[in-house]
């Protein structure tokens, strides 16, 4: 199967927006996705052996299970007596055994309870000559429950348009302990590389590595080398880490912290629609241009970049625009900005936006009257600004969407397969999110004007047989599951109020 099928087809059967959603766990497959994309380092999970075997076949990366992961084998005598010194004996097997460059320990939901002192371990462990960090857990369970939440309080109070940043940290995240304890205990100091990035890897999609070197490549025509990659390179690389002058980053805490120990600055790739669609992807580059003062070597090349890209989907959009679509949201606070990228960057006519608002998205959301109207009111102004003839309506029953689909050439925005054999085909939108590369719009622009000329309804889908339902997609709409999700919801949503 060709490699790349394999992995969408992975990545949709087991969505990682889901797992982050409604997990309750240590952690650990974030923190293991990190060290199993740097070059020669070996984790150990300071866990019972089950915890091992479990992630080694991560359910953050499926589609290529991490073999090289090691425990401390808690038994229950180390759980009620300690288990320091299993883990002491675990690091110095792995060494003895592996002889890595680095070893990292990474804690888990039994470490935690215990409060065992991981980083104190290492400490004592590096002064034998064993090349050893430890992550830090933030919270217990991953992630903080209230960072959407907050997030999209701070969200309603920006303007659809203008200078949008969302910064904000997210505690508990595994992926951005493990980056953490690289910035703490293994970067040095270095002289600074002029003009010179760093690029974090994980979470851009699909075409992650292919659109890196592209926007590698394009920073290299105006002038900007790449210093690494965090942290997918090697630990020699890592370690100069600080030589760059700018970090371009996907997840912030780290990257404070780089910039309170080193000095390096960051720019945060963040969703709040500042780099949404080509115009979004230009912006990018300024940034990036403005950060380094480099405003006069980046413009000329952005410029032509986009002339190309318009160019190279010229003929895309124009026939894009004689297909008229419905755009279904799940989501009250991205609505406004995939309006945005359908009509703008992808040149289709949205008749209708129909967003979907569960009763379990306002509980999980902590959506007040005041704010789900906030959030309602950019959705309005999106409509205005881009495409007046578009007609929002907010959860639609199934008559008012048979209505809508049956003079629809296309519904577009969404996966939710509940919504075939109503009417108009379903055009899925796991791949059509652009990365930050000028070929990666042209690629899902025409990919987006490929599916529309070949869309069928599929009405006969072996899943629509089965008890799933609109309202609670993704989720499996038996007893158990059901039942699961409202103790999730019971225990973790509902702990404390949310926090500004």
């Amino acid at each position: 199967m060709h490699q790349s099928f394999f992995e969408d087809l992975m990545t949709a059967m087991y969505p990682s927006g889901l797992l982050h959603t409604f997990g309750v766990n240590g952690k650990i497959s974030g923190s293991v996705g990190a060290v199993g994309e740097m070059q020669d380092v070996l984790p150990i999970i300071h866990s019972p052996r089950g915890c091992g075997f479990h992630y080694r076949y991560s359910a953050r990366r499926r589609h290529q299970p991490f073999y090289n992961v090691l425990t401390s084998n808690l038994e229950e005598q180390d759980i009620i007596c300690g288990g320091e010194n299993k883990l002491r004996q675990a690091i110095r097997d792995a060494w003895r055994r592996y002889r890595p460059s680095l070893i990292m320990v990474i804690p888990s939901p039994i470490s935690d309870i215990l409060n065992e002192e991981i980083r104190s371990v290492c400490d004592e462990l590096r002064l034998e000559g064993i090349p050893v960090v430890g992550v830090q857990s933030e919270l217990f369970s991953h992630r903080d429950k209230n960072y959407t939440r907050n997030r999209i309080r701070a969200l309603a109070r920006q303007t659809i348009t203008g200078d949008n940043r969302l910064e904000m940290e997210l505690k508990g995240c595994g992926f951005t302990e493990a980056l953490y304890a690289l910035v703490e205990q293994v970067m040095e100091p270095s002289a600074i590389i002029p003009h010179s990035v760093n690029i974090e890897t994980v979470g851009w999609g699909s075409e992650g590595k292919v659109a890196l070197r592209e926007i590698e490549t394009l920073l290299g025509r105006c002038g900007i080398q790449v210093n690494t990659w965090i942290p997918s390179a090697s630990l020699s690389s890592l370690v100069h880490a600080p030589a760059a002058e700018l970090n371009l980053v996907k997840r912030i805490r780290w990257a404070r912290r780089m910039q309170e120990k080193f000095g390096t600055g960051y720019l945060h790739l963040g969703d709040a629609g500042r780099y949404t669609g080509l115009n979004g992807i230009c912006t990018f580059y300024r940034d990036i241009g403005q950060a380094l003062h480099m405003e006069t070597a980046v413009e000329p090349v952005v410029l032509g970049a986009r002339a190309q890209a318009v160019e190279e989907t010229a003929e895309a959009r124009r026939r894009l625009g004689q297909a008229r679509t419905v755009l279904v949201s799940r989501s009250i606070q991205q609505a406004p900005f995939e309006l945005k990228s359908y009509v703008q960057d992808y040149g289709l006519t949205v008749s209708h936006l129909c967003v979907i608002l569960t009763p379990e998205s306002r509980k999980n959301l902590n959506l007040t009257p005041e704010l789900e109207s906030s959030l309602l009111a950019r959705i309005k102004e999106a409509a205005v600004l881009y495409s007046p003839q578009t007609e929002t309506i907010i959860n639609p029953d199934e008559a008012v969407l048979r209505a809508i689909f049956s003079e629809a050439d296309a519904v577009v925005g969404t996966s939710d397969f509940t919504l075939e054999g109503m009417g108009a085909p379903l055009i899925p939108a796991i791949n059509e999110t652009t990365s930050l590369s000028f070929a990666s719009y042209v690629r899902t622009v025409q990919r987006m004007c490929r599916r529309m000329e070949h869309a069928t309804e599929r009405s006969s889908l072996l899943l629509g047989k089965m008890s799933f339902q609109s309202r609670y997609y993704p989720l499996y709409c038996d007893k158990p599951n059901l039942a699961a999700k409202e103790m999730w919801s019971r225990m973790w949503l509902n702990r404390k109020e949310a926090s500004e």
